[in-house]
């Protein structure tokens, strides 16, 4: 479940009632009037009443959808059941469910960043690293989790290398209000790839020596490759090892921290030296697995900002 889908679903609670009472009105309809409505609102306001807002939203997420807030106790007591309290878990799932409020708020602010305006927001650490593995003329690969503000990275990583990011994203059903949350991911350089176009449009991409966005980090079902996370089998996306492994382009975990004030950090690792052996399975098994290591060391740090509302252990082995 990532930020989109919170969208839909928080529009989804606001329209229901108004599309019971006009049910000539289409509820796709009404969504996009809803975002643009609420969008409207949050661009006129200052930053800090609208983050107080999203704070506002997020714990009115946490009362309303339950089946979520179990998800997400029971993806952190996984993950950290030997570590904290059943209280201290309840107020990092609290505490996360209003960060994602605050990235859904600060999302439809997206239109007023600037490419400069956007650096009293955010600090970059390792933009070199970036640089180092774009100088070796095979593109890179970015894994991106849904970690801090991770909309933000796409912004940012687009003002940093103009024209020459990409993102390979899921389209929503609400056609209308897909080409609207587009505009707005896109906004500042940055491209979407839809997913069933992801194949060819990412090698070309690479050919081109552009950088490729994948938010990688949730489960993969049975297509996925089985790793160690948190102690726990967990499926992940095969897809950016492999393209790693075939095409030869350099693999760098990029990842977006909120900060105690609210700005952001976001971080640029050096290219990832995968590991290879006489075995192609091995190698995607074993290098996504270390890959998943470096974000299990993020969340150990910052445990109230990925995205435990995802059911990120639903698929195990047989």
């Amino acid at each position: 479940m990532g930020l989109v889908h919170s969208i839909l679903n928080l529009l989804g609670e606001l329209t229901r009632l108004q599309a019971n009472r006009c049910p000539s009105i289409k509820k796709d309809l009404m969504e996009v009037v809803a975002f643009r409505c609420i969008a409207a609102v949050f661009q006129l306001l200052p930053r800090k009443v609208v983050l107080v807002l999203g704070v506002w939203i997020g714990d009115f997420s946490y009362i309303v959808f339950k089946r979520r807030r179990r998800i997400a106790i029971a993806n952190l007591n996984i993950a950290f059941a030997e570590k904290f309290s059943a209280q201290e878990i309840q107020r990092i799932c609290r505490k996360t469910f209003q960060g994602l409020g605050k990235n859904l708020a600060e999302f439809l602010r997206f239109p007023r960043l600037t490419s400069e305006n956007i650096w009293d927001l955010v600090n970059v650490e390792g933009k070199e690293n970036l640089d180092a593995a774009l100088g070796q003329g095979k593109g890179a690969i970015i894994f991106v989790p849904h970690f801090g503000n991770w909309e933000l990275t796409g912004l940012v990583t687009g003002v940093l290398i103009p024209n020459r990011i990409k993102a390979i994203v899921f389209e929503l059903r609400n056609e209308r209000l897909n080409q609207l949350v587009w505009k707005y991911r896109q906004h500042l350089s940055a491209e979407l790839i839809p997913k069933r176009k992801a194949i060819r449009r990412t090698i070309l991409a690479l050919k081109r020596n552009c950088a490729i966005g994948f938010f990688a980090d949730q489960d993969a079902g049975g297509s996925g490759v089985f790793v160690d996370f948190f102690g726990k089998p967990a499926s992940a996306v095969r897809s950016p090892m492999i393209l790693a492994l075939k095409t030869g382009a350099p693999i760098l975990f990029s990842v977006c921290i909120r900060q105690p004030n609210n700005q952001y950090l976001v971080k640029i690792y050096e290219p990832f030296d995968i590991e290879i052996s006489n075995s192609f399975e091995h190698d995607v098994r074993y290098n996504t697995e270390r890959l998943l290591k470096i974000l299990e060391s993020e969340i150990r740090q910052y445990p109230d900002q990925w995205l435990w509302l995802h059911n990120r252990w639903k698929t195990q082995p047989s």
